[in-house]
């Protein structure tokens, strides 16, 4: 590889990591540079094995990369093998072809019924720590017709994984540096529920002092440095998809996840709503960024205004108004206490009842005490 086309793809890496481009496109200048199939970059739990993020780079790639972590990264040979070294592998280039011969390539299901879909055969990867406890994987997947990588493009290679490494922990840096207290923070730190500031990578930009809490007793959601996890498998695993499908939705697309930690459990949900930064007038930032807020009705007195307002699609006043019926109050009563008319209030509460699809005012009650039709009127997404 010539040294400029080399210095290029380390700039792309630097363009990333300050933010001034996507890890997509950075790694899609690899992915060209060495003929492969896709460049990828995938950030894992060291304690649990599981992906918080993947990114890639390469001709129509999406489909594969849903599918990689929808099931078949749980029979992906390659990644068990990075695993079992841990942080003995680290730095270290791994060429499958090394460890899985054509024997053990032809009764492999991953290698059989995965990787020929997306014309993919070899793969070549190294992996380093980018904190405690999470670990990142560089990883360029070869088609057969193109073979393993020469002795040049792995010294090629080797050479890249260094800067991708440096460029991987200043991009930890900078989103620690952005994420410094912005007029948002404010906000979400009046809030009861815990509520979190994450990118699509689960890097924790903020979590107010109920979100701390939740973290720290690890029940529901934990913490691997300063990423965020669901604590149950099948949950965290749909966070991964989601979040993989947020990065292309529209500002304010919502959508929910169950954190029940049994069926008999009071519903408990994780809302998870995206936040374009023009569209949100910079207050959290200049990246785009996922509002995720646990509800769970029996952690919290009150219902808040501004979570109803922003879940079900109520105004101001409307949202108000559900929660002072939440409370208990007539129509009478809160108009007194917002110095309006009680026909104003009663045009309120008949938006509540429509958009809750309630007949009576104490449906709408019982259904905001209750918590679920907070959530559950999010127009979710539907992750496989």
């Amino acid at each position: 590889m010539q040294d400029s086309a080399f210095d290029g793809l380390v700039s792309g890496f630097y363009r990333a990591a300050t933010g001034q481009t996507d890890w997509n496109a950075a790694l899609l200048g690899v992915q060209q540079a060495f003929g492969a199939r896709a460049a990828l970059l995938q950030t894992i739990d060291m304690r649990s094995g599981r992906i918080l993020a993947l990114r890639g780079g390469g001709p129509q790639i999406d489909e594969a990369v849903l599918n990689y972590v929808r099931e078949y990264h749980l029979i992906d040979p390659r990644r068990q093998y990075a695993l079992a070294r841990g942080d003995r592998g680290f730095g270290q280039w791994a060429h499958c072809h090394e460890q899985f011969d054509d024997d053990f390539v032809a009764r492999d299901p991953f290698y059989q019924h995965y990787l020929p879909a997306y014309e993919t055969r070899y793969n070549a990867n190294v992996t380093f720590a980018i904190e405690p406890e999470v670990m990142a994987g560089f990883i360029l997947e070869l088609p057969a017709a193109r073979g393993v990588l020469n002795a040049d493009e792995r010294e090629s290679a080797r050479r890249l994984g260094l800067h991708l490494q440096d460029a991987l922990r200043a991009w930890q840096r900078v989103r620690a540096l952005a994420a410094q207290a912005l007029a948002g923070h404010t906000l979400l730190s009046n809030f009861a529920y815990p509520m979190w500031l994450i990118d699509s990578e689960r890097f924790i930009h903020y979590a107010n002092a109920a979100a701390g809490h939740q973290t720290d007793a690890a029940t529901r959601i934990a913490r691997r440095g300063s990423h965020l996890v669901l604590v149950r498998n099948g949950s965290d695993l749909l966070l991964t998809q989601t979040l993989q499908r947020l990065r292309a939705a529209a500002h304010g697309t919502n959508t929910v996840i169950e954190m029940r930690l049994s069926g008999a459990d009071a519903p408990t949900w994780l809302h998870l709503s995206l936040l374009i930064p023009n569209a949100a007038l910079g207050a959290f930032g200049e990246l785009p960024m996922i509002l995720c807020t646990l509800f769970d009705p029996q952690q919290v007195d009150a219902l808040d205004p501004f979570a109803l307002a922003a879940v079900l699609k109520l105004t101001p006043a409307q949202a108000k108004v559900a929660a002072r019926l939440a409370d208990g109050l007539t129509a009478q009563q809160i108009a007194l206490a917002h110095g309006t008319s009680v026909a104003t209030v009663r045009s309120h509460v008949r938006s509540v009842l429509r958009r809750l699809g309630a007949q009576r005012v104490a449906d709408v009650v019982r259904m905001l005490r209750q918590g679920q039709p907070l959530w559950a009127r999010a127009e979710p997404l539907k992750p496989d």
